[in-house]
């Protein structure tokens, strides 16, 4: 497993993005409303097959070159498909699909 690493100002403006999609003022309120959100599953998020490919790779911390080498795949299609996973699933970054994902399975790693 590789590990990801997040620049602290790349993480400060996904967590903003986080809080203003929710209505948060802060993570305490971001983790409250967790509680109370409905539950997403890999089901009922919104994938067509080949975007849910992509999707598992990305949460393995791929680059979207890399993903397109292991799909066969050009990068500019790599980015069509998070444009789309992201419209879907009315989401504004990756981090916050992944999160909606997450969150469903409380923190498993598969």
């Amino acid at each position: 497993m590789q590990t990801l690493f997040i620049a602290k100002g790349t993480l400060r403006w996904h967590i903003s993005n986080i809080r203003l999609k929710l209505g948060a003022h802060c993570i305490r309120d971001i983790v409250r409303l967790q509680a109370i959100m409905p539950v997403h599953t890999m089901s009922t998020l919104r994938f067509s097959p080949r975007g849910q490919e992509v999707f598992l790779l990305i949460r393995e911390g791929m680059t979207n070159k890399r993903i397109g080498e292991c799909l066969g795949m050009g990068v500019n299609g790599v980015k069509r498909h998070k444009e789309k996973m992201l419209l879907q699933n009315n989401c504004v970054t990756m981090l916050e699909l992944i999160a909606k994902y997450h969150g469903a399975h409380g923190g498993e790693n598969g």
